[in-house]
C-alpha cells in the first residue's frame, strides 16, 4: 500500500473511532474551517449545525462571535429547538435558531443545514431569474431538487425558520431571492458536498452567462436519463471528497479535532 493510501487509512480509522457524536462535532469543524479558506463565510455568522444523534430535539452550532477559521470538534454548543443552550459556553446567534430550528424540526431531510451568503450562488439570487440552469455537469445532480424563495423578510424574526421550511417541503436546497443558500443533508458530508458542487454550477453558469452569447441547456431527456447516476455518482464522490478535506486539515490544524 502506498504512503498516501496507509495516511488516508490511519486518518479514516482514527475517525471511526469516534463515538456518533463526536463524529459529527469534527465534521461540523472541517465544514466550518474550509468554508473559512474558501471566503463562503460571512465574519462571524452564517450557520451550518446538525443534530445532535440519537436526538431529533436538539442540535450542533457554533458558538456567536467564534471564527469559522479557530473553531474545534469541542467548541460546538448544543441548542435545544426552543432555543435553549443545553450544553457547552457561548449562546447561539439569533438568525441560526430562526432559521435552524424549525427546519430542524420540521424537515426530515434537515439532519444537517448549511446556510451562506457565499459569492457565485448570492449573485445569482440577485439576478431577476435566479434559476440554476441545467447546463454544465457539475448541474446534473440537482435536478428535482432545488427550491426557490423570492422574497424572506427579516432573518430575526420567528416566521422565517417557517417561510423557509415550508419553500423546501421535500427538496434539499433552496435558493433565497438576494439573500443567499440553504442546503439539507443527511450528513454534514453530503450537505457539504453539495454546496460544493452547487458553488461550481453557478459559478460556470454566471461565466457562461457573462460571454452574452447563447447557452447550450442539457435536454431534458438526457437529463433525466443521467440524473439517478448522477447523484449516486455523486454521493460516493462527495463521501471521497470530504474524507479528504478532513484528513487534510486534520494533518494541517490537529486542534481542530480537540474534544
Amino acid at each position: 500500500m502506498s504512503l498516501a493510501l496507509q495516511t488516508a487509512k490511519a486518518y479514516n480509522d482514527a475517525y471511526l473511532r469516534l463515538d456518533a457524536g463526536r463524529q459529527v462535532r469534527l465534521d461540523l469543524a472541517v465544514a466550518h474551517r474550509w468554508a473559512a479558506r474558501w471566503a463562503w463565510h460571512e465574519g462571524v455568522v452564517n450557520h451550518f449545525t446538525a443534530l445532535v444523534p440519537g436526538f431529533s430535539d436538539r442540535f450542533y452550532a457554533i458558538p456567536y462571535g467564534v471564527h469559522w477559521s479557530e473553531v474545534k470538534a469541542r467548541d460546538f454548543l448544543v441548542v435545544h429547538l426552543d432555543g435553549r443552550v443545553l450544553h457547552g459556553e457561548g449562546e447561539i446567534e439569533l438568525t441560526s435558531l430562526m432559521i435552524h430550528a424549525a427546519m430542524h424540526r420540521d424537515l426530515p431531510q434537515a439532519h444537517a443545514v448549511l446556510h451562506t451568503h457565499q459569492p457565485h450562488i448570492t449573485a445569482l439570487t440577485c439576478l431577476e431569474d435566479q434559476t440554476v440552469e441545467f447546463s454544465s455537469q457539475h448541474a446534473l445532480r440537482f435536478p428535482g431538487r432545488i427550491a426557490y424563495l423570492n422574497s424572506y423578510g427579516m432573518a430575526t424574526e420567528a416566521s422565517i425558520g417557517t417561510l423557509i421550511r415550508d419553500a423546501m417541503q421535500d427538496k434539499d436546497i433552496l435558493l433565497m431571492a438576494n439573500h443567499g443558500v440553504t442546503v439539507c443533508g443527511r450528513t454534514v458530508a453530503e450537505a457539504f458536498d453539495d454546496l460544493y458542487m452547487l458553488d461550481r454550477a453557478c459559478e460556470v453558469q454566471l461565466l457562461a452567462t457573462a460571454t452574452q452569447k447563447p447557452r447550450r441547456p442539457i435536454s431534458p431527456e438526457d437529463l433525466e436519463a443521467m440524473r439517478a447516476d448522477a447523484l449516486s455518482k455523486g454521493r460516493e464522490e462527495g463521501e471521497q471528497h470530504f474524507r479528504a478535506l478532513r484528513r487534510m486539515l486534520w494533518r494541517e490544524e490537529p486542534d481542530l479535532a480537540e474534544l
